[in-house]
């Protein structure tokens, strides 16, 4: 029997495979069974294994966002904003209303505004990871300032950098002095 949903509605009543307890598999996501990469017509050639990874890759990251847990990933990222001390020399031409940094994590927010706060003196497991620019200047997390529609959780890394990114946006907007936000900022102030 093919792999697929008669067999999946036969597993359970299978007196030999009763003790596994079967997953509920999305046919509807996969592929189909004549396509190249489905399940009759695996993918073969060494040059298309880059594309399935990066068809994977597209797959995990639109599913995420969707707000499904893909692979055992139950990670979610959330924006936080720091408040920051001005600069020691700031542009008398330049009078933001504040300065700022955007960010967002798959950590809790408050541990990582210490990671930002403490910077190398943080207690690190691995490489350290923080912003020098809002090491030097942190002055407070400021949850406060985070708009309602930016609070929310963010179920993929890409959905994070973009949310990040306009979030940046939506502060210089507001005549704010803003670092942080970087990744797809670019792409977002050109739309």
């Amino acid at each position: 029997m093919k792999p697929g949903p008669e067999l999946d509605g036969w597993l359970p009543k299978s007196r030999s495979l009763k003790k596994y307890v079967p997953t509920r598999v999305r046919y509807d996501l996969m592929l189909p069974d004549d396509e190249a990469g489905g399940r009759d017509r695996p993918f073969r050639v060494p040059g298309e294994a880059t594309r399935v990874k990066a068809a994977l890759e597209a797959l995990r990251e639109r599913l995420s966002g969707e707000g499904y847990t893909v692979n055992g990933d139950e990670r979610t990222w959330r924006l936080y904003v720091v408040e920051l001390l001005p600069p020691t020399r700031p542009d008398p031409k330049v009078r933001p209303k504040g300065y700022l940094y955007v960010g967002q994590t798959s950590i809790c927010v408050k541990e990582r505004a210490q990671q930002h706060e403490e910077g190398p003196k943080y207690r690190w497991t691995g490489k350290p990871k923080y912003s020098k620019p809002c090491h030097r200047r942190f002055k407070a997390l400021r949850m406060d300032l985070l708009p309602a529609e930016y609070a929310g959780p963010l179920y993929s890394r890409e959905s994070a950098l973009c949310a990040e990114s306009e979030l940046r946006l939506h502060f210089e907007h507001l005549d704010y002095a803003v670092i942080g936000g970087q990744e797809r900022y670019t792409q977002m102030k050109g739309t």
